[in-house]
């Protein structure tokens, strides 16, 4: 399989252990479009918590029922993708910066899956590209600064995501402690969020040239 069969093959996996009545976040991403696809195709009276307005939108056009976190506050089940996954499962998202949303809904979900392809799986985070974080739109040349002061290289997006924010991303040193990492990121004024998704225990479904592993 090549990777976009192995993607859709996983996200297949993921909708195969989605039942009827369940509550669930959407993901956003080509890994989660494409379990919202394969779900849309079983027919189950399901709602969930889309993870972006893009999301939102396949999910009318797919004719998958939509709710809020203010209406269903705790969720059975949220499927999404990754950006990379290292071998603790801890993961990067945000390349779509969406990364906010996205860890709002992770963690009001019961159980988690992550849907990727084989190459998103990596030896550590920031292999394949840098961490996504998202900051308020005020005052974000200074927030910059600081961000590159802890992470050189850190770099600005063009335009902001759906809640209103600058995205940025930054590289990852080899090596960095990640949690260390999380925490300073988390202090730091303007800072809203970013793409480290640590210790949330994802069932990681991976599509391989030889089918879907769980891992």
């Amino acid at each position: 399989m090549n990777v976009d069969e192995q993607r859709r093959a996983a996200g297949e996996a993921a909708a195969a252990l989605v039942r009827d009545g369940m509550t669930l976040g959407y993901g956003t991403g080509r890994a989660a479009a494409a379990a919202l696809e394969a779900l849309a195709r079983r027919k189950l009276q399901v709602r969930g918590v889309p993870t972006s307005e893009r999301t939102a939108d396949l999910c009318r056009a797919l004719g998958l029922a939509l709710t809020t976190l203010e209406e269903t506050p705790e969720l059975d089940l949220c499927i999404d993708g990754a950006d990379e996954i290292d071998p603790r499962k801890q993961a990067l998202k945000g390349g779509g910066g969406a990364m906010v949303r996205e860890k709002l809904v992770a963690v009001a979900a019961r159980r988690r899956l992550l849907v990727i392809e084989e190459p998103k799986l990596v030896p550590r985070l920031g292999t394949t590209r840098g961490l996504p974080i998202a900051a308020l739109a005020f005052g974000w040349s200074n927030t910059l600064r600081r961000v590159a002061q802890l992470l050189p290289g850190a770099a600005r997006r063009d335009g902001l995501n759906d809640d209103g924010n600058v995205v940025m991303d930054a590289p990852i040193p080899a090596g960095a402690d990640l949690h260390a990492l999380a925490h300073a990121l988390k202090d730091m004024p303007g800072i809203v969020d970013h793409g480290l998704f640590l210790d949330l225990s994802p069932e990681v479904l991976v599509g391989t040239p030889q089918g879907v592993r769980i891992f």
